[in-house]
Order: C-alpha cells, then sequence, then structure tokens
C-alpha cells in the first residue's frame, strides 16, 4: 500500500471527531440555521405531538398522527439542507434541484429510521411493565438488574447500527445513493461518540414523551414544560448529530466523492 493509501484508510480518533464536529458548527452553525428556517420552525412546533402519537381511537388522536407526518417531513428537510451546507458549502442551494433523487432518497431512508426507532422505543417503553408482572415483584434488585440487561440487549445493536448506517444519510443528501456497503466499512473514527449521541437524543425523547404525554387527557403544568424543554433539547441533538454524521461521512475512505 503506498504512503498516501495509508494515510487515507488511518483511523482518527474520538477526539477528533468532536473537535470537527465543534469546528464546523462555529463556522457554520449560522448557515445551518437559516438553510431551512421554516422546515426547522415547523419541526420544533410539531415534534411534540409527534412524541406522543397514540392508538387511533379519538379523532384527536388522528389530528396527532396528522401533525406527526407533517413533522417527520419537516424533519426531513430541515436536516437534508443542515447535510448539504455541512458537506457543499456555498454551493449547496444550487448543485442539484430540490425535490430531485437525493432529497427523496434521504426522506425514505431518514423516515424508516424515524418511525423504526420509535416503534422499538414504544415497545421497550412497556418492557418494565411486562417484566415486573413477569418476576412478580418484590426484588427490586432483580427487577432492576434484568431490566437493564434486556433494555442493553435490545438497544446496543440498535444504536450501533444507526452509528455505522446514519452515515448514509449525508450521502443520500449529496449523491443520491444510499451506499450502505460503501459506508459500513469506510468509517475513519470510533463509533461509539455516534452511539452516544443517539443514546442522549433517545433519552430525552423518552423524558419528553412521558412528560407530555398526561396532556392528552388533562393540563399538568410544570410536568407539561419539562416535556417542551426535553423536546427542544431533542433538536439541539439533533443539530449537533446532523453536523455529527456529515463530518463522520466527509472524512470517511469515501469522502472522497464529495470532490
Amino acid at each position: 500500500m503506498s504512503e498516501q493509501g495509508s494515510l487515507v484508510s488511518r483511523k482518527l480518533g474520538a477526539g477528533r471527531l468532536v473537535a470537527a464536529t465543534v469546528g464546523v458548527i462555529r463556522k457554520q452553525g449560522r448557515t445551518m440555521l437559516a438553510a431551512a428556517p421554516w422546515s426547522l420552525a415547523v419541526f420544533v412546533l410539531t415534534l411534540p405531538f409527534a412524541l406522543v402519537v397514540s392508538p387511533l381511537y379519538r379523532l384527536q388522536d388522528w389530528l396527532i398522527l396528522a401533525l406527526a407526518l407533517v413533522c417527520l417531513i419537516a424533519f426531513a428537510r430541515t436536516t437534508y439542507a443542515w447535510h448539504r451546507v455541512v458537506l457543499l458549502g456555498e454551493t449547496a442551494r444550487t448543485a442539484a434541484a430540490r425535490g430531485g433523487s437525493p432529497e427523496a432518497r434521504h426522506f425514505v431512508l431518514l423516515g424508516g429510521l424515524a418511525v423504526g426507532g420509535m416503534a422499538i422505543a414504544r415497545a421497550t417503553g412497556d418492557l418494565p411493565y411486562v417484566l415486573y408482572m413477569l418476576i412478580g415483584g418484590g426484588n427490586d434488585e432483580l427487577f432492576y438488574g434484568m431490566l437493564m440487561a434486556l433494555l442493553a440487549l435490545v438497544w446496543l445493536p440498535v444504536l450501533y447500527g444507526l452509528a455505522v448506517y446514519g452515515l448514509s444519510l449525508p450521502r443520500a443528501a449529496v449523491t443520491g445513493t444510499f451506499g450502505f456497503g460503501a459506508v459500513r466499512g469506510a468509517m475513519r473514527y470510533p463509533r461509539w461518540p455516534l452511539m452516544l449521541a443517539f443514546l442522549t437524543l433517545l433519552v430525552l425523547g423518552a423524558h419528553a414523551s412521558n412528560d407530555l404525554r398526561p396532556m392528552l387527557y388533562d393540563y399538568v403544568g410544570v410536568q407539561a414544560l419539562q416535556g417542551v424543554l426535553a423536546a427542544v433539547g431533542c433538536v439541539g441533538v439533533i443539530f449537533v448529530l446532523t453536523a455529527m454524521t456529515a463530518v463522520a461521512y466527509r472524512d470517511s475512505e469515501i469522502g472522497a466523492e464529495l470532490n
């Protein structure tokens, strides 16, 4: 292998990924926020409704589902614009027409990941109750030990998969291709910073959902405010995650295709 090839394939540290992400946010953060302001506003306003989607028993539930779909579209358009700003810079608006193959593929992949993640979160949300009934209660140490083990068994592979294939999102945004096989082995950074960021998003989302859900039935004051703040926190984490995945793709072994 040549010296140049060795440098391209060299693995980089987690600190380098964090520093590069911070650098991108400092230099291009304002441009990212200004890239799709209306979509961002709609996303922020509808996210609390997306976090409390429930079985469709009442008219209210259908309205919340409709708002959740609006949220998903705004989410996709916002992160699509953010990825392109990080990776294409000043040419982000003119490099390809909006609504073309890159945006459509980005939306399909992001929608699948978001819906799948929320489905798994909703399923594991019932796990404590099921486990408590199975062990008959009365043994807190056993209950919490088994619960943590089961949650880790479910979520560690999911978080790792998101860290691996999440790089397909920025790739789809700029090239119109997913390239799952290519991105799997191309990342030069460790996976755990992305896994930790996705875990933070998961925890904040679960906290927001738990605090906002009672509002479907009654006014809950401070608890609702905490839920709204957690939802806003989710937007902040998504902003950082979008920049981080774009940086990881840009610096990967296939990032040269941007040139």
